[in-house]
């Protein structure tokens, strides 16, 4: 791994991991999605594979790997506030990501994770840290199998393990459409400051998010109605 990778690099790293893991590489989106109303622009990776969340398409592969062309400059995911305020916040980003469909899930996702931050990348294990959904409504259940899995790993501190609400671990595309409990991964840039790590703290400078792994469970048909997806 080289000390310093470019851009390209990482992405390259990423893909190459994924394909040797079974990944079919699916090409970018369009910016501006076809045929969804919801959304002005493309502003995730799942966008394009909506419709097999939801069962009306199929793909030829059950795995897929791709570097999706986003903008969040709208609508519920509209980071536009943020940008030029912290050194994480774009207009225009690619979005690297692994798909399941109906093939694995939060277990390979969560190992496969952790091995390419940690054995590939070189991540010190000591300051990464995870977060997985606890429903503040009492509504949702909580994601104890996410939970289950990082305390697997080996090298992880269970410390580093915090229970976060809808606000941070639920992701939705938009106000309809697949959504799920999502599990953070941050890295601590400075680690020792501060001490003890909090829920508050992993919102601070001093984190960075590498990672939201979104497990597509449901599909949300009004503001206050999820059905199972399959």
């Amino acid at each position: 791994m080289l000390p310093k990778p470019t851009g390209a690099q990482i992405r390259q790293i990423y893909i190459d991991f994924f394909v040797e893991h079974g990944h079919t590489l699916v090409s970018s989106a369009s910016l501006v999605p076809g045929g969804d109303a919801t959304l002005l622009f493309t502003n995730a990776g799942m966008v394009q594979f909506k419709d097999v969340f939801l069962g009306t398409d199929k793909r030829p592969y059950t795995r897929a790997v791709d570097s999706q062309k986003c903008m969040r400059v709208a609508g519920k995911h509209n980071d536009l506030e943020d940008v030029g305020r912290d050194d994480s916040h774009h207009t225009f980003f690619e979005m690297l990501g692994n798909w399941s469909f109906g093939d694995y899930y939060k277990k390979e996702a969560i190992a496969w994770a952790w091995q390419l931050l940690t054995d590939v990348w070189g991540l010190p294990k000591e300051r990464l840290y995870a977060t997985v959904f606890r429903d503040e409504k009492g509504e949702i259940p909580v994601d104890e199998e996410a939970a289950a899995n990082w305390l697997k790993q080996p090298g992880f501190d269970p410390s580093h393990l915090f229970y976060m609400g809808r606000k941070d671990n639920f992701w939705e595309m938009a106000d309809t459409g697949p959504c799920g409990p999502c599990s953070e991964i941050h890295y601590d840039l400075r680690p020792g400051e501060g001490e003890p790590v909090t829920i508050a703290t992993l919102d601070s400078d001093r984190f960075v998010e590498l990672w939201n792994l979104v497990f597509i469970q449901y599909n949300r048909t009004g503001p206050n109605t999820l059905d199972p997806l399959p």
